[in-house]
C-alpha cells in the first residue's frame, strides 16, 4: 500500500502543477484586461496597523476594508496556496486508505476561499496599492481539489459552484463575517448530495441536488466577527447582515413513533461553519439532512481546528464500530495542508485504532523533555500520554539520518471540549520521504505534563 501511495503523491503533485499553471495562465490572462479598481473608503486606518488593534485582532493585521460594498478581509484570508506538497499529499492519501478500510465514506469539503468569491474588483477596492491574486488562487485552491479527490475521497467543488451563478455567488458568503451564508452551506450540501450519488450509487439512494426554498418571513440575522472589530477599533457598528432561511424539511417524514429515520446515516464532523455559535447557526447540517433524505449526527466543534471533531470521532471508537455510513469532514480553507502536522495526529489516531502490535513503553520524567533514540528502527508511530485533559500541546523534534532535523507539532486547541477529547495524543511518523528518523526529542508546552510515552512499530 505503502508503494501505491508514494505513486499517488507524486502523480498527484505532478498534476497539481501542471493543473494549477494552466488555469492560471487561463485566469491570469483574463484579469490582466481587466482596468485597476480605485481604493474605496476603508471603514478606519486603524484596521491596517497591527498597533492600532486590540491584541485579540492584531494578529490578523492588517484588515481590508471597503464602506461602500461592505467587504472586509483579514490577512489570514489572503492566501494563495493551497495545492499539497507530495508528503501531505501522501498523509491525506494514508487517512483516505484508513476510511475505505472500514468501508466508510470520506467526503472532504472546503468552502472556497472568501476572498476567490468576492472577486478580484473587491479585493482591489479594498486593498487599494496593495495587491492579491485572485486568479493565482483559484487556479491553485482548484488543484488542491483534484489532488484531494484522487486519493478516493468525495470532494465536492464548491469553488466551481460558488463562481458558476452570479446570484449565488454574491450571497454566498457574509460581507462582514467570515463564514457562509445559509444559502452558501444548503447549495454546498446540495452539490456533495449530488457527487455522492453519483461516485457512490446506492449508499444514499435518495441523496440528490436540490434548490432551496425560501421560507417566508423567517430570516438570520449575523452581527459578524469582523463587524466585532469595526466596534472595537474603529468605533463604528455597521449594523447586522439579514440573510433569508430556507426550507430545509426532508423530503422523507419521520413516523410519529421514530425518533430516526431508517437507513444509513452522515456523521458531520466539521468546524465553526458547521458549528457557529455552538448551534449549527447556518444550517448545514439540516441541509445535508434535506440533500441526502438521511440522518446527519452534527459533532462539529467551533474553534476545534482542523481535526478537532474528526479526531475525536476516530478516538471515540465510532469509526470501527461504523456509527455512520458516511463522515463529511469539513474544514476551513483558511487551514493548509501543507502544516502537515494535523495530517499526522489524525492519521496517527487511526493507525492506533486499527493497530494489532503492541505499543513499546518510554520512560518520561513528568514536565520535562524527553530525549528518545531510535536505535531499534524508526517507529511507525507515538502515543503521548498526558495527565490532565486542558492541556494537550506537545512538540517533537526529530532528527533524520541524513543530519537534518524536522518539527510535528501534537495538539488539541482548547475549544474542544472535555468530553471530546481522550488522554492519548497520537503522531504518524511514517514518510518521510527518503529520511529515516534516528532520534527525537519530545517537549510538552507551557502547563502540559506527560504521564506515558509509547512507541508502535513502523
Amino acid at each position: 500500500m505503502k508503494t501505491a501511495l508514494k505513486h499517488i503523491a507524486k502523480h498527484t503533485a505532478k498534476h497539481a502543477s501542471q493543473y494549477c499553471a494552466k488555469l492560471a495562465s487561463v485566469i491570469g490572462a483574463a484579469a490582466l484586461l481587466a482596468a485597476p479598481h480605485a481604493q474605496a473608503a476603508p471603514y478606519c486606518s486603524a484596521l491596517l496597523e497591527a498597533e492600532s488593534l486590540p491584541k485579540r485582532y492584531a494578529k490578523v493585521a492588517p484588515i481590508y476594508s471597503d464602506q461602500q460594498s461592505g467587504w472586509m478581509f483579514t490577512r489570514d484570508q489572503l492566501k494563495d496556496r493551497y495545492d499539497m506538497k507530495r508528503s501531505a499529499a501522501t498523509l491525506v492519501g494514508e487517512i483516505a486508505q484508513a476510511f475505505a478500510a472500514r468501508d466508510v465514506a470520506l467526503a472532504i469539503l472546503i468552502a472556497p476561499p472568501r476572498p476567490v468569491v468576492a472577486g478580484q474588483a473587491q479585493l482591489d477596492a479594498a486593498m487599494g496599492t496593495e495587491r492579491y491574486d485572485v486568479a493565482a488562487a483559484q487556479a491553485s485552491f482548484a488543484a488542491l481539489l483534484a489532488q484531494l479527490a484522487e486519493t478516493g475521497a468525495i470532494v465536492p467543488d464548491l469553488q466551481g459552484l460558488a463562481l458558476g451563478d452570479p446570484a449565488l455567488r454574491d450571497r454566498f458568503y457574509f460581507r462582514r463575517d467570515t463564514h457562509w451564508t445559509p444559502l452558501g452551506a444548503a447549495a454546498s450540501a446540495s452539490r456533495l448530495a449530488a457527487l455522492t450519488a453519483t461516485q457512490r450509487p446506492g449508499l444514499f439512494p435518495a441523496a440528490a441536488s436540490f434548490v432551496p426554498a425560501a421560507k417566508a418571513d423567517e430570516s438570520y440575522r449575523e452581527k459578524g466577527s469582523l463587524a466585532e472589530i469595526l466596534r472595537k477599533a474603529c468605533d463604528q457598528d455597521p449594523g447586522v447582515e439579514e440573510v433569508q432561511l430556507y426550507d430545509l424539511t426532508r423530503p422523507t417524514a419521520l413516523d410519529l413513533l421514530d425518533d430516526t429515520q431508517a437507513g444509513p446515516s452522515i456523521a458531520l464532523l466539521g468546524s465553526s461553519f458547521s458549528n457557529r455559535n455552538k448551534s449549527d447557526d447556518y444550517r448545514f447540517g439540516d441541509a445535508l439532512a434535506r440533500a441526502f433524505d438521511a440522518d446527519v449526527e452534527n459533532l462539529s466543534v467551533s474553534g476545534g481546528g482542523p481535526i478537532g471533531a474528526i479526531e475525536a470521532y476516530v478516538l471515540s471508537g465510532a469509526l470501527e464500530r461504523r456509527d455512520h455510513a458516511m463522515v463529511v469532514w469539513e474544514l476551513p480553507y483558511t487551514e493548509s495542508f501543507n502544516s502537515t502536522s494535523f495530517l499526522r495526529q489524525l492519521l496517527g489516531a487511526l493507525q492506533a485504532a486499527g493497530a494489532s502490535q503492541r505499543a513499546v513503553p518510554v520512560a518520561v520524567t513528568p514536565g520535562k523533555s524527553v530525549d528518545i533514540p531510535l536505535s531499534g528502527g524508526a517507529p511507525g508511530g507515538i502515543e503521548i500520554v498526558t495527565q490532565g485533559l486542558k492541556h494537550q500541546d506537545m512538540r517533537l523534534e526529530l532528527r533524520f539520518d541524513d543530519g537534518s532535523t524536522g518539527k510535528v507539532s501534537l495538539r488539541r486547541r482548547r475549544a474542544v471540549p472535555v468530553e471530546m477529547r481522550s488522554h492519548s495524543v497520537f503522531g504518524s511518523l511514517d514518510h518521510f520521504g527518503s529520511k529515516t528518523p534516528v532520534a527525537l526529542t519530545l517537549t510538552p508546552a507551557k502547563d502540559a505534563e506527560i504521564a506515558e510515552i509509547r512507541l508502535f512499530p513502523g
